[in-house]
This record gives structure tokens, C-alpha cells and sequence, in this order.
């Protein structure tokens, strides 16, 4: 799962999955590993230039920097990043929570009643709008979360059983995959999804475009995998329309997107590909990688640099 800035970065973090390895996407070159104290289980990247790792074996999250500098926070925390560089959203059993970063002081609190946890989550690019996948038995529906507006909230259903979603920079749609190579889209306000399409094989990750005009699909098949480029217009006769794919050797696992470049994770393979996904620019072998993130192009902290806190 992978957060939704947009960030324009030549620096991807990879985890493989007891290591972080940071790679400049320009040129291909492994920049420095850093070895984890457990296995992770997803990464994010912080405004600060950092990666976020909750933990896998152990109840703990490690921060990470690009100069091999850990920090060590107590119990798992998935960030949804935003705009906003001092704060992240996280979900808790029954709430949304908005609290600071990177001091992780809670700022607001959004009653969710009945939410046990989130099986997925995302937000948008300015953090007003919060798309959570509850998990258990409603996993085939999501809640959207209105933060600034009252902490309203609207429930849709889905087709089937969500197993991965992204929403639109702008908040405007989110698509989530519900099955084999099923991809829906849908909005706030709506009863139903707005639209399906059924693009064969099993949907492994999901990324909307920079543009908030698209989405891409990380498909797996039994010849390899592919990417494929959706066409999304929530006020069309189809919603969902299919524009372009580009055959891997392998599914795709993760994206991150920026308004320059998509990158994936194809089996042991870090995709560097043109913005639009279409062309793929580079390869580079990463042994076990599952989860990819880039660096933002210009850090953003709160943290004066004479704090006595620990800044990145």
C-alpha cells in the first residue's frame, strides 16, 4: 500500500524485505542498503525525505535514512502522507486519526464505529479525503472519509471482496481491484461502484495517475505480467476504459507514481518506465523486493534544526 503525494524524486526506496535499498532512479545505481533489526511489511515516504517501515516480526516501526540513520517508534504504524508535511492520517480499530509528524501526537480523531481495522487505505494528495477498505467481513465495500468537512463519512458497495485501491489525487474517484482481473471505480456519495472492467488475469497493485486522469494496473497472467493503462471518467457512458498495455516478464507487486515517472516492482525487478507507464526505461534486479517508494525531490520538515529532537 503504497501514500498519495505527488512527488517528483530521482531516489526510490525499495524493501527486500529486511533491507532498505535506496536507488537512483536516473541511473539504475544501488545508492546504500540498510539493514532492518526484522522483515518490514510495507514502506512509505515521509515529507522528510525518510521511509517509514512498520514492522513485521516485531511490534515496532523503523525510520529510515537515505544516510542509513535509524529510528526506532513503538507499535506499527501505516502513514497516509498528504500535503500537509507536519501530519499523517492513520487508521485505528474504530477511528481515523490525523496526528503529527514526526512526533506522532494525536490532532484529531474521527469516530469510524464497527471498523476493526483497515485491509487497505489512501488518501488524497491534500488529505481532505481518506478511501479505507475495512477489513473482515465489509472488505467488499469502502468507507470514504471526509477529514475537513465534519469527518463525514459515506459507505459504498462493491462487487466483490477488495484486495487493493488507490484514489485520485484530487479525491475525485477511487478504483479498487474485487477479484481475478476485476477493477472498479467509484466515488463518494455513490450506493454502487460507477463502473467495471474485467481485464483477465489476477490484479496485483493499482496506481491512479499524476494527472488524476487514469490509473494503472499491475496485472499477472500466466505468461508474466503486464501493465495496464486505464482511462478513467466518472461522467462517461464507461467509466473505465482500457488504453494501452505493456507485457512484463512478471506481475507487477507495487507502483509509485510521480508526475515524471512510474515505477514497479515486477517479480525481482525494479521498473523504471516514462510517466504515462507505457515505455520502460530501465531494469534493475532487486532479489525479494516487494514494495517500492520515492524520495520527495525537496524534503519538507518541521523539526528545527536545533531541536533537541531527532530530525532526519
Amino acid at each position: 500500500m503504497p501514500g498519495s503525494m505527488l512527488l517528483a524524486a530521482a531516489l526510490a526506496a525499495v524493501l527486500c524485505p529486511h533491507e532498505v535499498v535506496f536507488m537512483d532512479t536516473g541511473t539504475g545505481a544501488v545508492v546504500r542498503r540498510v539493514d532492518l533489526a526484522a522483515d518490514g511489511l510495507a514502506l512509505f515516504a515521509a515529507p522528510d525525505g525518510r521511509i517509514v517501515v512498520p514492522l513485521a516480526t516485531a511490534d515496532g516501526t523503523a525510520v529510515v535514512d537515505a544516510s542509513g540513520k535509524i529510528e526506532r517508534w513503538q507499535g506499527r504504524v501505516f502513514p497516509l502522507f498528504f500535503a500537509d508535511f507536519d501530519r499523517m492520517h492513520v487508521v485505528l480499530p474504530g477511528a481515523l486519526a490525523t496526528i503529527s509528524y514526526p512526533e506522532r501526537v494525536s490532532l484529531l480523531q474521527i469516530p469510524l464505529p464497527g471498523l476493526v481495522g483497515a485491509r487497505r487505505a489512501a488518501c488524497s494528495a491534500d488529505g481532505r479525503l481518506v478511501a479505507v477498505v475495512p477489513s473482515g467481513p465489509e472488505g467488499n465495500s469502502v468507507t470514504f472519509v471526509a477529514v475537513l468537512e465534519g469527518g463525514s463519512s459515506s459507505h459504498v458497495r462493491l462487487g466483490g471482496e477488495a484486495s487493493a485501491i488507490a484514489l485520485a489525487p484530487r479525491g475525485d474517484f477511487a478504483v479498487v481491484a474485487t477479484g481475478g482481473g476485476v477493477v472498479e471505480v467509484t466515488g463518494t456519495g455513490q450506493a454502487h461502484s460507477l463502473g467495471t472492467v474485467d481485464l483477465a488475469g489476477r490484479v496485483r497493485s493499482l496506481a491512479c495517475t499524476a494527472d488524476g486522469r487514469g490509473a494503472l494496473v499491475g496485472l499477472e497472467s500466466r505468461k508474466g505480467g503486464e501493465i495496464v493503462g486505464l482511462r478513467v471518467d466518472i461522467s462517461a457512458k464507461e467509466p473505465l476504459k482500457e488504453r494501452f498495455r505493456t507485457p512484463l516478464s512478471a506481475g507487477v507487486k507495487a507502483f509509485a507514481v510521480t508526475g515524471d515517472e512510474v515505477v514497479a516492482l515486477a517479480g525481482d525487478v525494479l521498473l523504471v518506465l516514462s510517466a504515462d507507464g507505457r515505455k520502460v526505461r530501465r531494469k534493475v534486479t532487486l532479489t525479494g523486493a516487494f514494495d517500492v517508494a520515492l524520495l520527495p525531490s525537496r524534503p519538507r520538515s518541521a523539526v528545527p534544526p536545533w531541536s533537541d529532537g531527532k530530525s532526519p
